[in-house]
């Protein structure tokens, strides 16, 4: 791997991490367009780190509410349904954990069937286009009123589950969350914001569940790459998140369901006619 390929894989892991179109799918077709028939895990988890990175910034205030709330309710274990009730950031928290059990289940119990799935870039064409009707049904609903501190363990569950089915590739995950989230009646601002949180226990897990291959193995690419990679991920990612929570308010994600459809349908009769 080249640092100009670096970059470019860098600067698609964070805009497709968090803009509506499919981290996964995105690298996969990129991927087989470079050639690169094995992507480096040690790579892989670099940029994830940039796009972790970038989340924990934009949203740190609300990344240190939730590091409070952690240890109100551990200094208190007693009356954490008082707390639930009362304070919206220890309300949020239990929510972040419940919404992320149903892909860590489906990462556990299905994690050899889904790596399957990325070798199929005809799957991620089909997958881009389911991709992009949520988005365009997800743009017709205005959302509620409720905000996003009083979000309720249900609605994390449904949330969550948009999260496990978008671990396929093509689907996307910020866009199946943020509509599960408007179906459960949050507003714009609250369904993108808790998407965006939940990311980050979802990339925490998939650096965890690559540690045991990354300590395996030894890596063959240069640190200036490694560098290049994460940085062009943590830049882009940092843009993509502030980019798509105005897009979300002005209620404009119509314009990433044309662009899946498009894509969708170019991988589609590339694969056909190939």
């Amino acid at each position: 791997m080249t640092t100009i390929q670096a970059i470019i894989l860098g600067v698609i892991q964070g805009l497709t991490e968090f803009l509506p179109v499919s981290s996964s799918g995105h690298l996969v077709l990129f991927s087989q367009l470079f050639g690169v028939q094995e992507s480096s895990m040690v790579f892989e988890v670099m940029v994830h780190v940039g796009t972790l990175l970038a989340v924990l910034v934009v949203f740190r205030s609300e990344v240190w509410l939730l590091i409070h709330s952690f240890f109100t309710l551990l200094r208190d274990p007693r009356n954490a349904k008082r707390h639930m009730e009362e304070e919206p950031g220890c309300r949020l928290l239990v929510a972040l954990v419940i919404g992320t059990v149903p892909a860590v289940l489906a990462a556990l119990l299905l994690k050899e069937q889904i790596e399957g799935l990325f070798s199929s870039s005809l799957l991620v064409g089909f997958m881009l286009l389911v991709t992009g009707v949520i988005l365009y049904v997800t743009d017709r609903h205005t959302g509620a009123e409720k905000e996003l501190g009083a979000i309720s363990p249900r609605d994390a569950v449904l949330i969550g589950l948009g999260q496990a089915v978008a671990m396929l590739p093509g689907i996307s995950r910020s866009g199946t969350t943020i509509a599960a989230g408007l179906l459960r009646g949050l507003d714009r601002e609250g369904a993108a914001r808790f998407s965006f949180l939940l990311a980050i226990p979802a990339i925490l897990g998939a650096l965890v569940l690559s540690l045991g291959d990354l300590f395996a193995g030894t890596s063959e690419i240069a640190l200036g790459v490694l560098g290049a990679g994460f940085v062009s991920a943590a830049l882009t990612g940092y843009l993509a998140i502030h980019l798509l929570l105005d897009l979300v308010k002005k209620g404009r994600l119509i314009w990433f369901s044309y662009y899946t459809w498009i894509v969708g349908a170019l991988v589609i009769i590339l694969h056909v006619v190939s």
